[in-house]
């Protein structure tokens, strides 16, 4: 049985969220007695994002929605500057309403010709960025991200039919590059009991190409994220 990153990893973000305790015993071997104190911070990243790939005629801008998992570790240097990094697992962009193209079989060209699709790409992912902080407990940040394709790129294709409905999926990694680089910009804030704790907004715009020889087409994405430290009543954080 062949291993597949993607799924290590989330398998063991699975472990991590239900044996909490014990990761927080590991990190703080790894990193001494400073996790998830005033200046540093390990836990869970979430993050809800609207999605789109730039120069596709008639697909929905920011139309696919997708729910991403993973960790991070943030750094803070000083009263006004930090450094963030984000792993994701579990990580899917694309675009959605694309118009159907040729499937090269008669049969199902006649079901399909004239529905749209949606397009999702599962990658892993990282995420590093530095931010900016205000006095108030908002932040600045901007940064750059790193995703490797994996074995999941697929279109969805589906269409109503008397009976029910039609569904089709079409394998297209072959037609994605493997490498995927963006840049982040974004505005967050801290909260919580200890501020530390982070939601922000940020859009992560795409840097190279997604597909193969198919012209300028770069991902577009919109987030909504939260930071959850993990274990931070044992790390030494004051009531």
């Amino acid at each position: 049985m062949k291993l597949r990153p993607n799924l290590v990893f989330t398998f063991l973000l699975f472990f991590g969220v239900v044996s909490y305790s014990n990761a927080q015993v590991l990190m703080s071997l790894i990193f001494g007695d400073k996790l998830n104190t005033e200046n540093n911070a390990f836990g869970l990243h979430v993050d809800y994002s609207f999605n789109g790939i730039t120069n596709i005629e008639d697909s929905k801008a920011l139309g696919l929605g997708s729910l991403n998992l993973g960790l991070f570790f943030s750094r803070k240097f000083d009263d006004h500057w930090a450094w963030n990094l984000e792993l994701l697992g579990k990580y899917v962009r694309g675009a959605a309403g694309v118009p159907a193209y040729s499937l090269m079989d008669p049969e199902l060209d006649a079901l399909y010709s004239g529905t749209k699709f949606d397009r999702k790409i599962s990658y892993l992912s990282a995420a590093p960025t530095i931010r900016y902080l205000t006095d108030m407990g908002l932040f600045l940040e901007g940064g750059a991200q790193f995703s490797w394709r994996t074995r999941k790129a697929k279109d969805y294709f589906e269409k109503e039919v008397p009976d029910g409905e039609l569904s089709l999926e079409v394998d297209v990694k072959n037609q994605i590059n493997q490498i995927d680089a963006s840049y982040i910009v974004g505005i967050g804030a801290f909260i919580g009991k200890y501020k530390i704790d982070a939601v922000g907004i940020r859009y992560v715009g795409g840097i190279v190409n997604v597909m193969k020889n198919q012209g300028s087409n770069k991902h577009s994405q919109l987030a909504i994220y939260y930071n959850l430290p993990i274990g931070r009543g044992k790390a030494g954080l004051k009531d």
